[in-house]
């Protein structure tokens, strides 16, 4: 495990944001939002559920081994910050004001980390992201609404692939880098070692 260097968390969520296309989508959703919820509402509870969706994808073994916890919550808050920063919908004065966003999308997004909790209790079912959307769609009175229904589905498991691979593709080479036991399975010289295979 190491920590990162300053300045890492926001430019992890800086790129983050351009890979996994954020913006673009979020306006995608709010064409389909026939509610009579305001765009800035919808707006915050979206980027509330993909913070806790990043925040979870964080909690991964193979993420979990190489970042410490402290800096998994900087990379999403960063990440909220920033999708707030570049968004149009919601106007913010100055930086106090953009913080005080911040903080009302991590308090939604603790709402939906219900979820995780609940997954761990019962086996099976459809998952916590399912579950996620369900309550942004009550939250929102777009239960019978399908079209943004789908939408949503689509985002959050699109999101959740993306997140993977981007930090599978940034840590690999330090998974690569880490220290091999000398030895392979049943006391046999490792491949490259002495007296092991190439």
């Amino acid at each position: 495990m190491f920590s990162l260097f300053e300045g890492a968390s926001l430019k992890i969520a800086k790129n983050l944001i351009k890979v996994t296309g954020v913006q673009q989508t979020l306006a995608v959703i709010q064409a389909k939002n026939l509610a009579a919820v305001g765009a800035p509402e919808l707006l915050e509870q979206i980027l509330a559920l993909n913070a806790c969706n990043l925040f979870q994808t964080l909690k991964e073994d193979f993420v979990e081994r190489q970042i410490d916890a402290e800096d998994r919550q900087d990379i999403v808050d960063d990440y909220i910050v920033e999708n707030l920063r570049l968004q149009t919908v919601i106007p913010y004065r100055d930086g106090g004001h953009l913080m005080d966003l911040c903080l009302k999308v991590q308090d939604l997004s603790e709402k939906y980390k219900v979820h995780w909790m609940e997954e761990q209790e019962e086996s099976g079912g459809p998952g916590p992201r399912y579950y996620c959307v369900k309550d942004l769609l009550r939250r929102l009175g777009n239960e019978k609404n399908y079209e943004l229904h789908d939408t949503l589905f689509e985002f959050v498991y699109l999101q959740h692939k993306h997140f993977i691979h981007y930090f599978k593709t940034l840590l690999e080479p330090i998974d690569a880098m880490e220290p091999r036991t000398p030895e392979g399975p049943a006391g046999e010289a490792a491949p490259g070692e002495p007296g092991g295979t190439a």
